[in-house]
Order: structure tokens, then sequence, then C-alpha cells
């Protein structure tokens, strides 16, 4: 009866790694599926994060965010550029998460 219980627990392991790595800051990832090898990022860190955000992503045609961001990015493969939109004080995490969308486009 052990035997499966752990199999069983191995592969909720695995597949709940695999689900949510992309929000796992530790978590290492490929680069293979990069879009783009060298990119001109603008960070723009801004009071409402939010707000600014969601008025970007209406201003570019995509609709409404219906959940919390901390952070944003618009990237453009074509033009090899990116604009990043942190709260004023971000963590590392949040500014490496964005700037791997510039790279990856929207990878999660």
């Amino acid at each position: 009866m052990k035997r499966p219980f752990l199999l069983l627990a191995g592969c909720l392991s695995v597949g709940g790694a695999l689900a949510y790595a992309w929000n796992d800051p530790k978590a290492p990832f490929s680069t293979k599926e990069n879009n783009a090898e060298t990119m001109l990022v603008t960070w723009m860190p801004v009071e409402n994060v939010q707000k600014v955000c969601e008025s970007e992503y209406k201003r570019r045609g995509f609709g409404n965010i219906s959940y919390a961001v901390d952070g944003c990015s618009f990237w453009n493969f074509s033009f090899h550029t990116c604009t990043v939109y942190t709260k004023k004080r971000p963590t590392m995490h949040d500014v490496g998460y964005e700037v791997r969308h510039c790279y990856r486009g929207d990878w999660h």
C-alpha cells in the first residue's frame, strides 16, 4: 500500500512543480524558447502599477485584467523592444518575471 501512495505523491509533486514552476522564483528554466537574444528593455517604475497595467492592456486592445498584478510587460519581437512596468519598490522576482516575458513572450 505504501508503494502506490508514494508513486502517486511523486506524480503529484512533479506535476505540481511543472504546473506552478512559472511562479517559483528559484525554479530553473530553459532559454531555448526565447524569441530574441537581444532586446531593448525600458523599465518604468510607477506609483499605481495595477492602474497603469490595466490602462496599457486596454490601450493595446487586450481587454481587461481580472486579477491583481505586481507588474506587466509589453514586447515587440519585430523591433526587439519591451516595456516593463513595476511598482516603485519591486522585488527581484517582480522585475525578473517581467523581463522574462520580454524574451519569451506569453510563456505561462
